[in-house]
C-alpha cells in the first residue's frame, strides 16, 4: 500500500488542476491572436516536447521562462540552452538563455527569445505587389529568484519586448513583469503558482504608415496569465500538468450616425472590454537509459474550443563527455487545430 500512495497523490493533485480549469465556464472566450502571442510557443525543446507543462518540474533543469522562481533552483553549474525552430510559413523561432547562482540562497537567469516571420508579400488595396519585408518580435528577460526555506522557493521577472512589425512602423516596445512561487513536497511533488506579463503592452501610431494627418495611438495589452502547476518527479519518472487563465483586454470601436439639428453627425465610441480562456497543458518524460530521455505533452490552448488540442514529443541525447555535460534535445510538435509542425532543436551546456 505505501507505493501505492504517490500515485493517488498524483490523481488527487491532478482532479484539482483539472476542478480549477472548469470552476468558471462563463469566463471562457474563443482565443484570437493577442500581443506577444509568438513569444508564448515555449523555451526549449525539453519543455515544448512535454506541451509546455513546466511550472512545477525541476527534473529537467531550471526553466524560469515558465516560473521565475525556478531560478533559484540550486544547480551545480551554469545552465545554458541554445535552441532553434523549423517552423512553416518562413516563420522564425529561437531562444537562449542561462542560469547563475548567487549564495548563498538566490539564483539569476537570463533569456533571450526571438520569433518572427521572414519574406512578407506587401500589396496595395488594389492587390499590386509593393515589396517584401521581415516582421521581427525580441524579448530579453531577467529572472531572480530565492529560495526562502529548503522546500519554497520565490521568484521575480522583468521583460523587456520589442516588436518590428513594419518597415514604416515605428518599433514599439513593452515592459513586462512576472512573479512566481514553487513549493517541493516530501513526496515527490512539486506545486507552482506564476503570475505572467503583468502590465505588458505595445502601444502603435500608424500616421507615417496611412499618412495620415493625425491619428491616435493604439494600445495592444499582453494577455495577463496565472498558472498553476503540480508535477510528480520520480527516480527517472516525471508526471506533470498546468493550468493556466489568461485574461485579455481589447477596445471595441462602434461608429453610428445620429441626427442633431436637423443635420447627420457621424460619431465613433471606444469600449474596452476583458475576456478570458482556459489553456490545460499535460507533459511527461522518462529516463529511458543514462544516455537517453522521452518526453511527451499534450495541450488545450483554448478550454472552450475543445477541437484547439495540439501534441508535442521529443527525445534527448546525453552525450558522453565530461567537459559541459552536453545534450541534443529535440521535440516534435503539432500545432494548435493542426494547422502545421514543427520541429525543435536545443543544446544543453553545463558550465
Amino acid at each position: 500500500m505505501g507505493s501505492v500512495l504517490p500515485y493517488k497523490r498524483i490523481a488527487f493533485g491532478l482532479i484539482a488542476v483539472l476542478a480549477t480549469c472548469f470552476m468558471a465556464p462563463e469566463l471562457h472566450a474563443q482565443n484570437g491572436g493577442f500581443a506577444g502571442a509568438s513569444t508564448r510557443l515555449g523555451y526549449s525543446a525539453r519543455g515544448m516536447a512535454m506541451g509546455n507543462a513546466m511550472s512545477a518540474v525541476t527534473s529537467e533543469g531550471a526553466f524560469p521562462y515558465y516560473n521565475p522562481a525556478q531560478s533559484a533552483l540550486l544547480l551545480e553549474s551554469k545552465q545554458t540552452d541554445l535552441t532553434v525552430g523549423a517552423l512553416k510559413y518562413d516563420r522564425v523561432f529561437q531562444s537562449t538563455g542561462m542560469q547563475f547562482q548567487l549564495p548563498p540562497s538566490a539564483g539569476l537567469a537570463l533569456n533571450i527569445i526571438r520569433t518572427g516571420m521572414n519574406d512578407i508579400d506587401a500589396r496595395t488595396s488594389s492587390g499590386y505587389p509593393l515589396d517584401r519585408f521581415d516582421a521581427s518580435e525580441h524579448q530579453l528577460s531577467g529572472n531572480f529568484g530565492l529560495r526562502l526555506s529548503e522546500k519554497f522557493y520565490g521568484g521575480i521577472g522583468l521583460k523587456f519586448s520589442i516588436a518590428n512589425y513594419h518597415p514604416q512602423l515605428d518599433n514599439s516596445t513593452s515592459f513586462g513583469i512576472d512573479i512566481g512561487f514553487l513549493y517541493q513536497t516530501d513526496a515527490n511533488i512539486n506545486l507552482s503558482l506564476a503570475l505572467k506579463d503583468l502590465f505588458a503592452n505595445y502601444s502603435w501610431n500608424a500616421q507615417n504608415l496611412y499618412n495620415l494627418s493625425q491619428a491616435r495611438d493604439v494600445v495592444n495589452q499582453f494577455p495577463t496569465r496565472i498558472t498553476t502547476g503540480i508535477a510528480y518527479q520520480a527516480r527517472d519518472v516525471t508526471f506533470s500538468a498546468d493550468a493556466e487563465l489568461q485574461v485579455y483586454n481589447s477596445e471595441i470601436q462602434r461608429s453610428e450616425v445620429i441626427v442633431l439639428n436637423g443635420n447627420p453627425v457621424y460619431t465613433t465610441t471606444t469600449e474596452e472590454i476583458q475576456t478570458s480562456t482556459f489553456q490545460f497543458r499535460l507533459g511527461g518524460s522518462w529516463q529511458a537509459h543514462e544516455r537517453f530521455t522521452l518526453r511527451g505533452g499534450w495541450q488545450l490552448p483554448d478550454a472552450g474550443q475543445v477541437e484547439s488540442w495540439a501534441l508535442g514529443s521529443g527525445f534527448s541525447i546525453h552525450l558522453p563527455f565530461d567537459v559541459f555535460s552536453p545534450s541534443v534535445d529535440y521535440a516534435f510538435v503539432m500545432e494548435p487545430y493542426r494547422i502545421s509542425n514543427m520541429h525543435v532543436f536545443s543544446l544543453r551546456l553545463n558550465l
